[in-house]
């Protein structure tokens, strides 16, 4: 039972810190396909835009002038943000609205703390290795 445990808590420290590196390189992916996909609405969009300007309907017509020509329709009143521009801007209608990238919270055990913290990490290899050790003696005999 104690070289059981004992090997437990070894392989623990072994491959935990493997493991978070892993987490963290899942992290990194995440955020590449986030941005890829941010990417790719910005390019969607941008193609069906140029679609609409291929065949140009009426509100694309309209849209044009007002952020070229900094026109109003008449049955449109100018929307005035503190801080903006007055005139509408058409890439920014292009553009997506960047979503931030949040990635998910994994909760830490007991155990990968101390088998990752720098000064509790060799005190638990040390105590794994007693353990294997011990639980390798030969028993007693009487």
């Amino acid at each position: 039972m104690i070289l059981c445990a004992g090997l437990a808590v070894f392989v623990a420290v072994l491959l935990l810190p493997a493991q978070i590196d892993l987490r963290e390189a899942r992290i990194q992916r995440d955020l590449a396909l986030h941005i890829e996909q941010t990417q790719h609405t910005r390019i969607e969009r941008y193609r069906a835009f140029l679609e609409e300007l291929e065949h140009p309907t009426d509100a694309t017509i309209d849209l044009l002038a007002m952020s070229q020509l900094g026109m109003i329709a008449d049955d449109r009143e100018a929307l005035i943000i503190p801080g903006q521009p007055a005139d509408p801007q058409l890439f920014e209608f292009l553009e997506p609205a960047a979503e931030p990238f949040e990635p998910k919270p994994i909760p830490v055990s007991r155990l990968e703390t101390l088998a990752t913290g720098t000064t509790s990490r060799p005190w638990v290899a040390l105590l794994g290795a007693i353990a294997v050790l011990y639980g390798l003696l030969p028993p007693a005999r009487s």
